[in-house]
Formats: C-alpha cells, sequence, structure tokens
C-alpha cells in the first residue's frame, strides 16, 4: 500500500478510498477540491499499484491504514470516504478505527456493493474479474482504455453512459498494470462476500449510505438497513455508479463538505 496526500498537514485530516482497478490518483479529481481546508489522504491498496502486494481482504487494508495515521501522529478523522469497493474497505477501516481509539467524525459510503452472494455466484464474478484485469496488461495505454471502455463490466456499470466515464478510465488505464490472482479472489471477497461488523447507535449515526437510484449497488441498501437503522441513507438520480464524483468532481467535494460538518 502507497499513500499520496494533498493540502496541509496541519488541518484535519480526511481518507478517500479508491474503488476496484483504480489508484489513489483516482481520488485527486474531487479531492483537490477537499485540499483548501482539510489534509486529504489517498491510499492506494494493495494489489493496484506496482508495489508488489496482494489485496487479500479489507481488514487487512484497514490494519494497513491504521498503521499509517499511527506513525503520521493522526488521532482524528474529519472524514472516511469510500468509493464502490472502496466503500467496503472504508468500512472495515471505521470499524479497526474504532476499536482502536481514533475517532471519526463522518464515513460517507459512496456506491459500495455490500453484498453476500453463494460462492456459486462468487466464483461467477472471479471469471469476470479475472478477465477484466487483463485489460491492463499492455504498453499500449489506448488499447487499455479501449478495452476498459468496451468491456462488458463497464457497460454494466455506465447503464449507457460510458463516456462520462472516460477521463477515469484513461486515468486508471495510464500505467501498465498487472493483479495478481490473489487479488482478484480478494476482490470478488470483498465486493461479493462483505461481512457487516457491529456498531453502536452513536457510530452508525455517522455513516452516510449514497448510491445512485439506478445502480445495481444500490440493491444492497435492504441488507444495510437491517444491520445500521440509525445510518443515513441518501440516493440520487441521473448517474450511474459513482457518477456524481465522475462528472460533477467539484459539486461531490462540495457534498462531502456539507456531510461533514451536518450536526449529528
Amino acid at each position: 500500500m502507497t499513500f499520496e496526500t494533498l493540502g496541509n498537514k496541519e488541518n484535519p485530516a480526511v481518507l478517500l478510498i479508491h474503488g476496484m482497478l483504480c489508484t489513489g490518483d483516482d481520488c485527486k479529481g474531487f479531492g483537490k477540491y477537499l485540499a483548501d481546508e482539510y489534509y486529504v489522504i489517498m491510499p492506494t491498496l494493495d494489489g493496484h499499484g506496482n508495489d508488489s502486494t496482494d489485496l487479500l481482504s479489507a481488514d487487512e487494508e484497514a490494519d494497513r491504514m491504521l498503521a499509517y495515521l499511527r506513525e503520521n501522529d493522526i488521532e482524528k478523522l474529519e472524514l472516511i470516504q469510500g468509493s464502490s469497493m472502496g466503500a467496503e474497505v472504508a468500512l472495515a477501516v471505521y470499524h479497526k478505527l474504532n476499536s482502536n481509539g481514533v475517532y471519526v467524525r463522518r464515513c460517507f459510503f459512496d456506491g459500495g456493493p455490500f453484498f453476500d452472494f453463494n460462492p456459486a455466484f462468487r466464483k461467477f464474478m472471479y471469471l469476470k474479474f479475472k478477465s477484466l484485469v487483463n485489460c491492463f496488461d499492455t504498453d499500449d495505454r489506448e488499447e487499455a482504455c479501449n478495452r476498459m471502455m468496451n468491456s462488458g463490466m463497464m457497460k454494466f456499470v455506465a447503464k449507457g453512459r460510458a463516456a462520462d466515464y472516460e477521463p477515469m478510465i484513461r486515468s486508471m488505464t495510464a500505467k501498465r498494470r498487472s493483479f495478481s490472482d490473489s487479488t482478484v479472489r480478494g476482490m470478488v471477497k470483498i465486493c461479493y462476500n462483505c461481512k457487516l461488523p457491529h456498531f453502536t447507535e452513536g457510530e452508525q449515526r455517522r455513516m452516510i449510505f449514497f448510491h445512485s437510484n439506478e445502480e445495481p449497488a444500490v440493491r444492497s441498501r435492504g441488507r444495510l438497513m437491517r444491520a445500521y437503522p440509525l445510518a443515513v441513507y441518501r440516493g440520487i438520480n441521473g448517474y450511474a455508479h459513482c457518477g456524481l464524483q465522475v462528472k460533477k468532481p467539484k459539486a461531490y467535494a462540495q457534498l462531502l463538505k456539507r456531510a461533514v460538518k451536518e450536526s449529528l
């Protein structure tokens, strides 16, 4: 795991966790609009950079982020934000920090597919993901971008709005990357074998689950509401998966700022 930052370290800290196949760089589109008020921390998850690591579980990612905060004497976060698979990692991070005395003011989970599907479905998605990661394993950046833009998974996620995602896809495919089999299995485990840890009533009230009303991941909301009835649930129309942060990053950053400053 590697970390990038934006802003003044003396400012209150926020943690932004990218989605599957992305890197910390892909949070900069909206993260730069937070850097005037906050110290913005953007990890690149294990298995997603070129640091010879593997993504194994959300809990292990949470351990690494806790260690980073301790090494940098950060004892409080104003916000944890996670996108897509990163939202599930963010949930594990929130649980880990609560258990270790690190105060988090607000959590914002964007587009998380908080599902726990059966082994047969997970095997099917493993094969899908295994095929998808091959898009990155080429030195031809234009080819990599075209592969991703035209993949069945991208078309499913974008819901006819693939053009909106092209800048993000170009960022994702800017460097050749290889995803190990262990990392692909870790992605499947995080996305589709998601366990929901216990949170107190007070901890639940700090949680915001945000989905596009048109994305498949919103179907996990019923499961979330049963587990966390006191959390906040918000939806948006007219966007696909994590579409607001992609299409209107400045407006998305303002949404995050308002979420932090809302009274609990």
